[in-house]
């Protein structure tokens, strides 16, 4: 009962002191701290238009805190979901490189999937077969990817007329607005959605209880004949797919560009930040 109070009152307590910190910052800096925290907390609530492009900016945040969460719920410090993200984003762009119609859309979905997946099997099979640890080995690979989805915007995937960027998603594979004036697309139900069945998989599956007893004591799961280690297996691929969705979708549903940039601005960081909304939404 007592961790159950000291754990939220933990993430206030932070989350004031965060906020006390910040003001400092801005007052030090000669920014008004009120008119600062009034803009970012106030101005999403003004107005309809802000609100839905808030939550347009949080759907890929969702996805990777995700696959932090499940993560954790294994036993894992999964640090991963960045390289991720931009191998789920390379997918997609290789979609739109190889078909120019619809086509490219249910592509893009497969590849970027499938990329991330493999991405993460490499830090998974190390963390099983050799032990591992998968804060060394995700952050790695993270790296790796970051350099190798440069490289390939940069040369055989850039957009010839615009070479800041890659080829566009072909129109008529993009998730347009779904309220017209806004970013409001697909993937923010589609992120949502995502959350709440993965919410029903760990807390009312079987699966979901094998995984959250292998992450809380593996030598007693292993006495109730629960292997831990495909507890491992099974939230390495579940938060591949969430963190390879988030990077999908910045490429498919992210107006106006519908494009990955050369520098990844629009997909960098999104895996880092999604941690913290996962630490901070644990409790």
């Amino acid at each position: 009962m007592r961790a159950q109070v000291l754990s939220p009152l933990n993430i206030i307590i932070a989350l004031i002191l965060a906020f006390l910190i910040g003001a400092i910052v801005m007052w030090i800096s000669g920014f008004s701290p009120i008119a600062s925290y009034s803009s970012m907390l106030l101005t999403p609530l003004s107005d309809p238009v802000y609100s839905l492009s808030a939550l347009a900016f949080s759907a890929p945040i969702v996805l990777t805190g995700l696959t932090f969460a499940v993560g954790l719920k294994a036993g894992l410090f999964n640090i991963g979901a960045e390289g991720q993200v931009y191998m789920g984003a390379l997918g997609a762009v290789i979609a739109a490189y190889l078909a120019r119609d619809v086509a490219a859309l249910p592509l893009a979905f497969g590849l970027g999937l499938a990329l991330a997946v493999l991405w993460s099997a490499l830090p998974a099979l190390l963390k099983l077969w050799r032990g591992v640890n998968e804060v060394v080995s995700t952050i790695m690979m993270n790296w790796i990817a970051y350099w190798i989805v440069i490289m390939a915007v940069s040369t055989a995937l850039s957009n010839p007329l615009q070479p800041e960027e890659s080829v566009k998603m072909p129109e008529a594979a993009r998730l347009t607005p779904l309220i017209p004036g806004t970013d409001f697309t697909l993937a923010v139900p589609l992120a949502y959605g995502t959350a709440a069945v993965i919410f029903v998989f760990l807390k009312y599956s079987v699966w979901g209880y094998r995984m959250s007893v292998s992450g809380h004591n593996p030598l007693a799961a292993k006495s109730y004949g629960i292997k831990p280690e495909r507890a491992v297996l099974i939230a390495f691929a579940i938060g591949a797919l969430t963190a390879g969705l988030a990077g999908i979708l910045q490429v498919v549903a992210r107006p106006p560009s519908y494009s990955l940039m050369r520098n990844l601005a629009n997909v960098y960081g999104i895996g880092f930040d999604g941690i913290t909304a996962a630490m901070l939404g644990r409790g």
